[in-house]
């Protein structure tokens, strides 16, 4: 449910992402067909790509608490591949509040 919350937020920004010079994808760890069903019902305007033995999640320390809980980030990674921002969570609510910290963020690597 917290993965919804987080993708739902960064729909709604994604024009102002992209006009900041940015690209969003999202990546589930599930099957290829499960992350295209999931693009297809959120009618996301961004790609969903399919990481179903979880390195991505591994990388970026993302695995589930307790076994229950999914953890979700926002990763912002620059022209060269390096990793400027990393915000982890477990709260869905907290990307309602972090959604101008990120943009802010993008929007100063323009500066």
């Amino acid at each position: 449910m917290q993965c919804r919350a987080h993708v739902s937020q960064l729909a709604k920004l994604y024009r102002q992402l992209k006009e900041a010079g940015a690209e969003v994808i999202v990546i589930l760890g599930d099957t290829l067909e499960q992350a295209k069903m999931y693009a297809d019902i959120l009618k996301l305007p961004f790609p969903v790509l399919s990481d179903p033995g979880r390195e991505v999640y591994r990388t970026y320390e993302l695995e589930k608490y307790f076994m229950l809980i999914q953890r979700t980030a926002s990763i912002v990674v620059d022209r060269d591949g390096v990793v400027r921002y990393l915000k982890r969570t477990t709260n869905p609510m907290t990307w309602l509040q972090e959604s101008r910290e990120l943009f802010g963020f993008v929007d100063s690597m323009n500066d």
